[in-house]
């Protein structure tokens, strides 16, 4: 996705990508030939324990976001209601598109204003008013930020926001595969995602993988689709589900997921850690129907947070467990 100058709604990729089905009218957004799609519902997620530990420690500390906020009254943290990503995963290319269609409360004029102060354009499009920001350096991409109306707010390249608003004019429905599989893996989520780019596309943005490593060339190579989503709750869900190339790879993923899981319940008793993320594993299912495999987690909300503090603070877990 290419950086952004314009600070008006880059804050919104700060936000833990986040229950109900994706709303429709966001949904409508994202382009035809899009290959990934995420969404969090961010009012659900306030509404939840673990919603509200995550947007806790969230940073505060951005001199810009809180310029942003000051100079138009609006904060992301607490404006947005729910957020819709998608790119047709072109990266690289002159086709690359990408769009970012966000539901909440927006001041249109402050926030036109202060796009404008930081270098934007403002140009019309079938009615409705864009503004528009050329990137600088090798390739000079123009972003546009739109607003439909006060509640709905579109960012992305600028072909791929008017191309947004075109359909939202005519009413023209979006007919694809991305589409169908985000409105099921939506339901019922507070965050989910869905890509039908094999995941071995996304190795070199995962270090512990690594673009050459054999975890990239054996396994995800071996997944050409994948979706799945966290609902927030007493109790946390993790659920995924990946599409391979042949049945055998669907086990081999599954093999594979065991696998670690045993590892780390060998070592339970003599690594704290390790411990901890055994208890979890606890509830772990996974099934294998042809080329599909499926794999859930249930994990108490209380758990999951001490363990992410564990992980926060591990100097200050391993002196409590030594004093223990």
């Amino acid at each position: 996705m290419t950086k952004l100058r314009l600070s008006t709604f880059a804050v919104v990729l700060a936000l833990p990508l986040g229950a109900f089905a994706a709303d429709p009218a966001l949904l409508q957004m994202i382009m035809p030939d899009a290959q990934v799609v995420a969404g969090l519902q961010v009012d659900s997620a306030k509404n939840s324990l673990f919603g509200q530990y995550v947007l806790s420690h969230l940073s505060v500390n951005d001199t810009k976001l809180e310029q942003f906020t000051s100079q138009t009254g609006f904060d992301p943290r607490r404006d947005v209601s729910e957020v819709v990503v998608a790119s047709n995963s072109s990266h690289g290319t002159a086709n690359n598109h990408w769009i970012i269609a966000a539901k909440g409360t927006f001041d249109v004029a402050s926030i036109t204003a202060a796009a404008q102060s930081h270098g934007g354009t403002l140009t019309s499009y079938q009615g409705v008013n864009i503004v528009t920001h050329v990137s600088t350096g090798k390739s000079q991409v123009t972003t546009g930020l739109a607003f439909l109306d006060n509640s709905t707010a579109l960012l992305g390249d600028l072909a791929s926001v008017q191309a947004a608003v075109a359909r939202t004019q005519s009413n023209t429905p979006v007919n694809s595969t991305a589409l169908t599989t985000a409105q099921t893996a939506s339901a019922g989520k507070d965050f989910w995602f869905v890509t039908l780019v094999p995941l071995s596309n996304f190795s070199s943005s995962v270090p512990a993988l690594g673009a050459s490593g054999a975890a990239n060339s054996n396994l995800l190579a071996g997944i050409n689709q994948a979706s799945g989503g966290v609902t927030f709750g007493d109790t946390v869900t993790i659920s995924a589900q990946a599409v391979a190339r042949s049945a055998q790879d669907a086990q081999s993923l599954v093999d594979v997921v065991k696998f670690f899981a045993s590892l780390v319940q060998l070592n339970r008793q003599s690594n704290p850690a390790a411990g901890q993320v055994a208890t979890l594993l606890d509830t772990l299912q996974t099934n294998v129907s042809g080329n599909t495999t499926t794999i859930s987690l249930a994990i108490p909300e209380q758990q999951l947070e001490q363990l992410l503090n564990s992980f926060q603070h591990p100097a200050a877990t391993k002196a409590s467990l030594h004093v223990n």
